[in-house]
């Protein structure tokens, strides 16, 4: 029975993956969800509440909690790390502060397992920004205006990539890093298509319903991308979030400005 944990399900990639494998046609799925707040993930996800246990487990807690997060991810055979933000801030750990507990519950669980221990797929949703091998930005320059902007989101990313990297050259896991652009409609479920990209030129904006289909197929084609960064890019039109993304741009700025 394929076991396929989502940490974070009440966010937009985290709720439009939940519902993507609640329709999908994979064989004796189970799926696992870590959330802080369950209440919020059934408002999100009213279905939820008529799915069968046999389905789906819910885990409420904070990623602190070992118990739960071992718990979550015991057994699991594909992992979609979803625990993310978008506003910048002095402190952003986010990325590292969930990637250091999974380790952990990984390499306790290789230790208690022996040989009988089977590395699971880990989905990192990443940036585009960070991905050199995809262009969806009009210029360099805006690229790296906005890199810089929203520099501790990050180098918070890249530092948990490295983390990643380094478990999965140690035989832990395997990592697939999913870079999207700009993402909207956290709380949609309007998908208009996408498609995956490795090398070359992309849509510069994707909406999470289709962001969360594109996590769910690249890891069903875990083994063409294995160790490899994918970019997803939207084939349909999408409506522009604009003062939202300009609100956390100003913000990125403000932090970058000013000492406090």
């Amino acid at each position: 029975m394929p076991i396929h944990a989502v940490l974070g399900g009440t966010g937009g990639t985290g709720s439009a993956i939940l519902r993507c494998l609640l329709s999908s046609q994979i064989p004796d799925l189970h799926i696992n969800v870590l959330v802080r707040s369950k209440s919020k993930l059934l408002k999100a996800i009213p279905q939820l509440e008529s799915t069968s246990p046999t389905l789906v487990t819910i885990f409420e807690a904070p990623i602190s909690n070992t118990d739960a997060f071992q718990a979550c991810l015991n057994g699991a055979s594909t992992i979609y790390v979803c625990i993310a933000t978008n506003m910048a801030s002095r402190t952003n750990e986010i990325a590292c502060t969930t990637a250091a507990p999974l380790l952990a519950a990984l390499n306790h669980f290789r230790k208690e397992q022996g040989s009988e221990y089977q590395p699971p797929v880990v989905l990192f949703n990443r940036s585009m920004a960070l991905n050199p091998d995809v262009q969806f930005m009009p210029s360099a320059l805006v690229k790296r205006f906005t890199v810089w902007v929203m520099y501790g989101i990050f180098d918070d990313l890249l530092k948990a990539r490295a983390m990643y990297a380094e478990a999965e050259m140690d035989g832990l896991l395997t990592c697939i890093t999913v870079d999207p652009p700009a993402i909207m409609e956290p709380n949609g479920t309007e998908a208009t298509g996408y498609e995956l990209v490795v090398r070359g030129k992309a849509a510069p904006m994707l909406y999470y319903a289709d962001f969360g289909r594109a996590m769910v197929e690249i890891g069903q084609r875990r083994e063409e991308f294995a160790g490899k960064s994918v970019g997803v890019s939207a084939t349909g039109k999408v409506r522009p979030e604009v003062l939202v993304n300009l609100l956390r741009l100003l913000q990125g700025l403000r932090m970058r400005l000013t000492p406090f």
